[in-house]
């Protein structure tokens, strides 16, 4: 998809729940996307690995992927969709097969450099790429993680149907996103991203190829208190 397309898409059909920073809806899609690049090969980049120790979700990530959560076994292709610092990287290859090829790509050259060197495997291809514009042939991917990525894209479709294209059907995919929740605004504003409501980021999800398999939580705290943002396991129709 291009980039006007894109632009067109987000205005024909706009989202609800805005709350977080208002930052993705200002100006271009362009510009904002340049903004992220620049945020994340910076301080902000440099940082998520302090905030996911501050937040739980470097200790906890691998309680979503393993045995009886989001089961990675038996998947020849493996894809990280905007690895970030390679949290969930480093646990496709702890989890997968031997023989697996995981992928992993960021739209942040900075944001590739750490997570290859924290991952340090040589089973990881890393690529540069945007999630709204992947290089990938279609039906490629037998098990995805996209997370904490939707937050920047005015409109999910995108992404999401870049996602879908991917995946070969009955392809899952594990789906981390910031949730319009109190803690959810705050993090939108730190980190200049939307947030999204649960049931209609599900509607979105299966107007988008997915089927919405189950939802998982880091922990039984994190179920009991409605915290952790929007974790769900989703499948490709």
């Amino acid at each position: 998809m291009s980039a006007s397309s894109f632009e067109r898409a987000s205005c024909q059909a706009p989202v609800r729940g805005r709350s977080g920073s208002q930052r993705p809806f200002q100006g271009s899609f362009l510009d904002y996307r340049r903004f992220v690049q620049r945020h994340y090969d910076g301080l902000a980049g440099a940082l998520t690995a302090l905030t996911g120790l501050l937040t739980g979700h470097e200790a906890l990530a691998g309680r979503l992927i393993r045995p009886g959560g989001f089961d990675v076994r038996g998947c020849q292709r493996l894809l990280d969709a905007a690895c970030g610092n390679g949290r969930y990287a480093r646990f496709l290859v702890r989890r997968a097969d031997a023989d697996a090829l995981v992928v992993a790509f960021d739209l942040s050259l900075n944001m590739l450099r750490r997570a290859r060197r924290r991952v340090g495997s040589d089973r990881v291809r890393f690529a540069a790429a945007d999630v709204t514009r992947l290089p990938y042939a279609d039906g490629i991917f037998d098990a995805i993680v996209c997370g904490w990525v939707l937050e920047h894209l005015p409109d999910p479709r995108p992404g999401l149907r870049e996602l879908a294209r991917v995946s070969r059907p009955g392809g899952r995919l594990l789906l981390l996103t910031t949730e319009d929740t109190v803690a959810g605004r705050w993090c939108g504003r730190l980190w200049h991203c939307r947030t999204y409501r649960r049931s209609e980021l599900r509607r979105i999800a299966e107007e988008c190829g997915f089927e919405w398999e189950r939802e998982l939580w880091f922990s039984r705290l994190h179920a009991w208190l409605k915290l952790g943002g929007i974790v769900a396991q989703l499948r490709r129709r």
